[in-house]
């Protein structure tokens, strides 16, 4: 799904731009993904998952969502580079067509500017468009605070628990929160 372009400001004041990726970026995406999963314990996915990744496997993915009629990539960009990244997909059967489940990721030095907000409520502007969402859903390991705390912040409400769904690189297990917000 296109979504329209909008250019804004970060709390300390720089320019972001959050826009659809295009086939182009696939690598400087794959890039941006590797850089947050060498810092980012809390995401699903590992450095190597994406290292292995080709780019010929990155731009079909950006494909898919380009050609969706409901499902989006929300890219943010700050001096020509990307530093944030969200990917939104909806459901696939009658019975769960209104409901989406969103991933993000942001910039090791810009976390805590407020681009994750930014690309949530861009989010939140877009869905719309993609007819019949009425829920958006997540998933958050604990202990991450900071996302749980801006989850929280924009609308989103803890639905469950799954303790020790996520092992952790050094042996450690995290817990699932499943978090929605109605749209």
């Amino acid at each position: 799904m296109d979504i329209k372009t909008e250019i804004t400001k970060s709390k300390t004041g720089k320019t972001i731009t959050l826009r659809a990726p295009t086939i182009e970026d696939a690598k400087a995406l794959r890039v941006f993904m590797v850089e947050v999963a060498e810092t980012a314990p809390y995401i699903l996915s590992t450095a190597d998952d994406f290292r292995s990744k080709s780019e010929d496997s990155e731009q079909n993915w950006i494909k898919r969502y380009q050609e969706s009629n409901r499902d989006m990539i929300i890219l943010a960009e700050c001096d020509g580079k990307i530093v944030g990244n969200l990917d939104f997909s909806t459901g696939i059967r009658f019975k769960n067509l209104h409901r989406g489940h969103l991933g993000m990721s942001i910039a090791p030095s810009l976390r805590g500017d407020g681009i994750g907000e930014l690309l949530l409520r861009k989010l939140f502007a877009e869905v719309p468009r993609a007819e019949g969402i009425t829920q958006i859903e997540l998933s958050v390991m604990h202990p991450n605070t900071p996302a749980y705390n801006l989850y929280k912040k924009v609308g989103f409400m803890e639905c469950g628990r799954k303790p020790n769904a996520f092992r952790l690189e050094d042996g450690t297990f995290a817990e699932e929160i499943s978090m929605y917000v109605t749209v």
